[in-house]
């Protein structure tokens, strides 16, 4: 790879290409609680909508035994995580298509489990995603997620910086939108937990950018090496500072019908 290809490739293009994995806010402590709160075990049949290289997803599945079909609307994490799991012995139970979360070509009710791990907040009209991730929820099913908000309100020189890594304007929601999202008389909730980000040094950073260039570009010239580098320390670090200003929910909801009987006391 050029270093004039590692400048100008698209952030979601070049994650897809060098296989990065993009965990879910709170990490594997937020993989702990989906897995324990969704009740995933082997027979069970999820859908992880927003599913990026697949790592939520494939860590769910080789925990739990779950059979769980991930989307993407890039086509190019799609085929990233496909590939991450046949690598690790995981595509009998985790399997990837390129979707649209707003408009799903599932059945009514197909999928015991839906989850997410943080995408939806990059999805365009929040109201349509959610409704088709309850339409493809099975009655009395469980749907998951976890979701970043702001905290307090960071510069406007941090939002400027992020937005030029990832290559669109940075979301920013309120807790309180979140949950206003999913109430509705479809959805009861189940469980809920809230937490403030982390966030690491710069030399943590730096040694994780390191550490990332020596696994994905050997071979590479010295020159393609220190462009990856570097541009992994504006991202890596440019995600690192904005965490300073986060929290998460993580929560679950159960589905119900029209006809189940009212709660008061949930």
């Amino acid at each position: 790879m050029t270093v004039d290809e590692i400048v100008q490739k698209p952030y979601v293009q070049l994650l897809a290409m060098l296989g990065e994995s993009n965990l879910p806010p709170g990490g594997l402590a937020t993989v702990h609680d989906l897995a324990l709160h969704l009740h995933l075990r082997p027979g069970v049949k999820a859908l992880h909508a927003g599913c990026n290289a697949g790592f939520l997803s494939r860590e769910l599945a080789r925990r739990t035994g779950a059979s769980i079909l991930g989307i993407d609307i890039s086509p190019d994490m799609a085929e990233a995580a496909n590939l991450r799991a046949k690598q690790e012995g995981l595509d009998h139970l985790a399997r990837y298509e390129q979707q649209d979360t707003r408009e799903l070509p599932y059945a009514d009710g197909e999928f015991d489990v839906v989850l997410s791990g943080g995408a939806m907040a990059f999805v365009r009209d929040h109201r349509r995603a959610v409704d088709e991730q309850i339409r493809v929820t099975k009655t009395f099913g469980l749907l998951g997620d976890v979701q970043f908000y702001y905290r307090k309100q960071p510069p406007q020189e941090l939002l400027d910086r992020v937005s030029e890594v990832i290559e669109v304007p940075v979301p920013q929601y309120s807790r309180e939108y979140w949950l206003d999202l999913y109430d509705t008389p479809q959805l009861q909730p189940y469980w809920r937990t809230d937490a403030d980000a982390v966030w690491r040094t710069d030399e943590e950073v730096e040694a994780y950018s390191r550490a990332m260039v020596e696994r994905c570009a050997q071979g590479w010239s010295e020159a393609a090496q220190e462009a990856l580098f570097e541009r992994f320390q504006h991202i890596f670090g440019s995600f690192n500072e904005n965490m300073k200003y986060l929290g998460y929910t993580t929560y679950v909801y159960r589905k119900v019908d029209a006809a189940s009987e009212p709660a008061l006391f949930l």
